[in-house]
């Protein structure tokens, strides 16, 4: 009986993929919520400039404004979110055992375009 020595797996050598494996799906996973949290900061960012431009020209009533303080909170909460996303694979437990932090809260944006005027709630809705 001949044996391929190249064919041998070794105990080592298994362990060795599998860490291969869960560091390639955390990177993955990290990468995913990273790009989701820029995609919100960008999203309120861009909401919160629209209401400045209305309050520059003069045109934004007190809800608007109302609005704008709100989601300068929120979109504060989304970049430290961020921040801590870019501080995950430090931990010494990584990528084995992963401490996420904690998402902040997604804003209803009632002018977003991405969400149909059907889910918003009446009370969400602009009046004529």
């Amino acid at each position: 009986m001949n044996i391929d020595w190249s064919q041998l797996i070794t105990k080592a050598m298994k362990e060795a993929a599998a860490a291969a494996a869960r560091l390639t799906e955390a990177q993955a996973l990290l990468k995913s919520r990273n790009e989701a949290a820029a995609a919100q900061i960008a999203q309120i960012q861009d909401r919160i400039d629209t209401l400045g431009y209305g309050i520059d020209s003069g045109e934004a009533t007190t809800e608007d404004e109302a609005e704008q303080q709100v989601l300068l909170g929120n979109v504060k909460q989304w970049k430290a979110y961020k921040f801590s996303l870019g501080k995950v694979s430090a931990q010494p437990s990584w990528p084995a055992a992963i401490e996420w932090p904690v998402q902040p809260a997604v804003p209803l944006i009632a002018a977003d375009p991405g969400i149909p005027v059907d889910s918003l709630k009446l009370a969400d809705r602009p009046q004529p």
